[in-house]
């Protein structure tokens, strides 16, 4: 039986000198393996390229996953304004719509599905979905749900009237769909974001610090994540500060910038060469106040650390106490005494990375990429059914 041709509508695309929104790649890889068709519009800011001095991307290309295995992207170039709104329309929201559309026309043969990231590129789907009878899906992951902000209330319920189904990374990405009435709940799923872990596995410590000639006396805190207020790196920098003989690393870029004797790497890392650093760390702390599901913290957990992070609900869904120590994000006497018990208590913190080690085996992509086809074919199953019934009732 022909497995259905998947459209991906998304903010943007990894290569492997611009290596953003990675975990989109994976997800959308790991259903092109299952042999499902996949191609994937992401439109690319001219703009932004022109004022970071920047080459464009190529408007199309093949994206190779393994032999025989490719995925068909297309990146049309949009001028993009900041926040630029008329009469409650983002301009650059609108440019990227207007082209994501007309790309979706040309594709042949024509895709029998969309599965849109993040509500505002769900609202484009919908549009498309409309015109063309097809199915949409949309995967909210936002830290917060911005949607209201591009376009008018009016527009985002037509759009979305029809939805097919809804994919949240968290219940509290779920929760706040709800709240927003973007989507009703027998629509939604919770299916928590995912690791390669081919790319995230556990080495052993000595040998890696080793070879990239971090102490083997020092215990070592990591941090990944952009340099901000909602990533904490700076109250995780006066928390390291707080305890004896700890040093840290810092894997990112932003406009706040740790300092102290304490650091033993600050910088951005190629996504291959992250796994490495992450391993020569004895627990990993990502003091946030927002997220959808972090990426980083599983990503972390594959490499068998012991977590701490905030205390909120978007980290439910994957936290627990066999492997993590949850805080008050703002507090950093709080973040500190978290790294202290772990670094002073060695059995303890060996039992947290066994455990964490063993956790995200759950949060593998091809488990999630798997969850989230069966979801998306039963909602389309249950949708035929209904319409079945309808006909058969007039």
């Amino acid at each position: 039986m022909q497995k259905k041709h998947i459209c991906f509508v998304v903010p943007n695309y990894p290569t492997q000198n611009d290596p953003v929104y990675t975990f989109v790649r994976e997800l959308v890889c790991s259903i092109a393996v299952q042999g499902y068709p996949c191609s994937v519009i992401a439109p690319q800011s001219i703009t932004k390229k022109l004022l970071k001095n920047k080459p464009a991307r190529p408007q199309f290309w093949r994206d190779c996953v393994k032999e025989g295995v490719w995925v068909d992207v297309y990146q049309p170039r949009v001028p993009s304004f900041s926040n630029l709104n008329i009469f409650g329309r983002n301009l650059s929201a609108l440019f990227a719509q207007k082209a994501v559309i007309r790309v979706f026309s040309k594709i042949r043969p024509r895709p029998d599905i969309i599965y849109a990231h993040f509500w505002h590129s769900g609202v484009t789907a919908g549009l498309i979905s409309k015109r063309y009878g097809i199915p949409f899906f949309v995967a909210t992951g936002e830290s917060k749900i911005w949607v209201e902000s591009l376009f008018t209330r009016q527009t985002i319920q037509k759009a979305l009237a029809d939805i097919s189904g809804v994919i949240c990374v968290s219940t509290k990405n779920l929760d706040e769909s709800i709240e927003l009435k973007l989507a009703t709940r027998n629509k939604m799923i919770v299916i928590p974001n995912a690791v390669d872990p081919e790319k995230f596995y556990k080495i052993d410590k000595r040998e890696i610090r080793n070879k990239l000639g971090f102490s083997q006396e020092d215990f070592i805190v990591s941090f990944m994540g952009s340099f901000d207020q909602r990533k904490g790196v700076l109250r995780l920098s006066e928390a390291v500060k707080q305890v004896e003989q700890t040093k840290a690393i810092y894997i990112g870029s932003g406009a706040l910038i740790p300092t102290g004797d304490e650091i033993v790497f600050m910088g951005k890392l190629p996504h291959d060469q992250i796994c490495e650093y992450l391993n020569c760390a004895d627990v990993f702390v990502l003091p946030t106040l927002a997220e959808g599901c972090s990426n980083a913290i599983l990503e972390a957990m594959a490499c068998g650390l012991p977590i701490i992070s905030s205390e909120l609900s978007f980290n439910d869904d994957i936290l627990n106490d066999l492997y993590a120590i949850r805080v008050d994000s703002m507090d950093i006497v709080a973040i500190a005494e978290a790294i202290r018990s772990l670094k002073n208590d060695d059995n303890r913190r060996k039992r947290m990375a066994t455990s964490a080690l063993e956790q995200s085996q759950e949060y593998h992509i091809n488990n999630r990429a798997e969850k989230i086809v069966r979801f998306i074919n039963n909602s389309i199953n249950d949708e035929k059914e209904v319409q079945n019934d309808n006909q058969e009732i007039n």
